[in-house]
């Protein structure tokens, strides 16, 4: 009986081990990253970024690898990231060092080959997006698919960020089918006065 127990609990705490061990491996902290890729916004037309609209506005990333630094990676990945500011009391965009965790970045901007000597993509801001003040960092990416490496526009999260303006949720189909079914409601409503006013003649008239 001892012995089935001792077995038993030896079992249980190996089984434990490597799930930890397990979970260990495959976590990626933000901290542990050197920071090794430089990283820009702009306009398009090369001007800073004060102010963008979603669905109507895009921004011009740009990224390079450190010269003094080495980076073994496949892909560069950029994205969309709340700063300081936007994530006070919204938990849902909390920072987390564990980048499984992590809500700072929720939007992609785009996945690329690496390289050496750097890359550059123009992202329209999706509709979806809300508004608030954000920047943009990036990840180089290995063959297993961790990050390896990181850089950002702003390197606190407070400085050199920028204001995304949503949306008013609003367009012009939506006003034209507001303005139809104003005139609509209007029309029905001045012909029921016109047929109640005629029933009410005919009525007297008998």
């Amino acid at each position: 009986m001892a012995s089935s127990r001792m077995l038993y609990l030896i079992l249980v705490a190996t089984v434990a081990t490597l799930g930890v061990a397990s979970c260990v491996e495959g976590q990626v902290l933000f901290s542990t990253l050197p920071k090794s890729l430089v990283v820009t916004a702009a306009l398009p037309d090369g001007k800073p970024i004060g102010e963008v609209k979603t669905g109507e506005d895009s921004i011009l990333v740009k990224w390079t690898v450190n010269s003094t630094a080495s980076v073994d990676a496949v892909k560069l990945k950029t994205k969309l990231c709340f700063a300081s500011e936007s994530q006070v009391l919204r938990g849902w965009r909390a920072t987390n060092d564990d980048l499984k965790k992590d809500k700072t970045c929720l939007y992609d901007i785009a996945t690329q080959d690496f390289s050496r000597t750097g890359g550059e993509t123009t992202y329209k801001l999706s509709k979806s997006i809300p508004g608030a003040k954000y920047f943009v960092r990036a990840y180089a990416i290995n063959a297993e698919g961790k990050q390896v490496a990181t850089g950002q526009t702003s390197p606190n999260k407070v400085a050199n960020t920028f204001t995304v303006i949503p949306i008013s949720g609003r367009s012009t189909s939506i006003d034209i089918a507001v303005g139809v079914l104003s005139i609509f409601s209007v029309s029905a409503l001045f012909g029921f006065f016109i047929f109640e006013s005629i029933y009410l003649k005919r009525k007297k008239a008998v």
